[in-house]
């Protein structure tokens, strides 16, 4: 439950949120642009500061931080997406498994926005399993040197660190998987061509390339190849994020439905005095409120259990499609239209089941239990 101590500040981003973002929003999915103004905007409350209690994985400023991404994404959630990055992927990893000196070097860079973070994972056979993995980072006598591509990674074209996941071998045979923290302008790294994206579009996503990139020795994240189990506790994080976003897309698509069928018509009934029109209202109301019901019970007691977040984001996510599709239904030919709100929330509902994780692993995660033999 949050407490009075941040109902402020989420009261002042819902009120940006409300009154600012929901006029540009549609611009800067037309044009693809990084909202780089309106992010200063979100620094300037320092948001991102609420990232770095270190009391436990349910803390009340964590559980603020996502109730953000949810009020942002009512109207822009590409925005959401640019800020659950940089919170997520970057700055709570570092945070959460950084050795002092990386700390003094990046953290108060990335909460104050200085630099921007990008995590890099996913490549174009793994199917986000590390085993599949074909990065790799051998130990030398001077550091690491890091072959990797990487795909689809998020805030990559405007990124001045990247965490860099890779197969590790040490100079003694030992091996392992790392996160390596690499800058951007070291030698060997190439950021790609930016993707064409269905939704959330405002999100800069491109694949990087790192070339026989030569970092120093104490580039590993924590100092330790704990690669497979922080990206477990770092991608628990992330999907909670994710259904949060997917909340809040459903919640808002579901608003300006209602706002839309409410409206007096010239000839004939409201949209919303048709009995199919608040049946199908009624139902994805109730499904919206079953999923946020969900969510602050993840949140409150089960922040990081990996098993529990991928439930929250498969659910929020579905709901969320179904949310959006119902609207563009209710609203006939106006959904459809590319003038609107509508059209676009639908398309950025479908990338909250995809990015992060699909829907289908998400699944096969939350069915592995079941396969240990007793």
């Amino acid at each position: 439950m949050i407490q009075n101590n941040y109902e402020t500040l989420l009261q002042k981003i819902s009120d940006y949120t409300h009154q600012q973002l929901a006029n540009v929003s549609k611009e800067y999915d037309s044009t693809e642009s990084f909202p780089q103004v309106l992010l200063e905007d979100f620094l300037e409350l320092d948001i991102f500061r609420l990232l770095l209690d270190e009391e436990d994985e349910q803390s009340e400023s964590l559980q603020a931080f996502m109730e953000i991404i949810r009020i942002v994404s009512h109207e822009f959630a590409a925005m959401a997406s640019i800020l659950l990055t940089q919170g997520t992927y970057a700055i709570w990893p570092l945070q959460r498994y950084g050795t002092k000196r990386q700390k003094d070097a990046y953290l108060e860079k990335l909460v104050s926005g200085e630099l921007l973070g990008a995590f890099a994972l996913h490549e174009a056979q793994d199917e986000g399993n590390l085993d599949l993995m074909q990065s790799t980072a051998i130990e030398t006598e001077t550091g690491w040197r890091i072959n990797a591509e990487k795909e689809t990674v998020s805030n990559s074209p405007v990124a001045g660190l990247f965490f860099v996941v890779a197969k590790a071998r040490k100079i003694n045979g030992d091996e392992g998987i790392g996160i390596f923290i690499v800058e951007a302008d070291q030698a060997g790294v190439t950021v790609g061509e930016a993707s064409d994206k269905m939704g959330i579009r405002a999100l800069p996503v491109a694949p990087v390339y790192l070339n026989n990139v030569e970092v120093n020795k104490d580039a590993v994240l924590g100092g330790l190849l704990a690669g497979k189990e922080q990206v477990e506790t770092i991608f628990t994080k992330m999907k909670i994020a994710i259904a949060m976003q997917s909340l809040g897309l459903a919640e808002g698509s579901l608003d300006k439905g209602l706002h839309y069928a409410s409206l007096e018509r010239n000839f004939g009934k409201r949209l919303i005095d048709i009995d199919n029109t608040q049946i199908a209202l009624a139902e994805v109301k109730s499904k919206a409120f079953a999923t946020s019901t969900m969510l602050r019970y993840v949140m409150q007691h089960h922040m990081d259990d990996p098993i529990q977040a991928a439930m929250a984001k498969l659910v929020a996510s579905d709901n969320a499609i179904e949310v959006t599709e119902t609207i563009i239904q209710v609203t006939g030919g106006y959904g459809y239209m590319r003038n609107n709100d509508i059209e676009r929330f639908a398309r950025d509902a479908k990338v909250t089941a995809i990015y992060g994780g699909s829907s289908h692993s998400q699944k096969k995660l939350i069915a592995k239990p079941w396969l240990t033999k007793r």
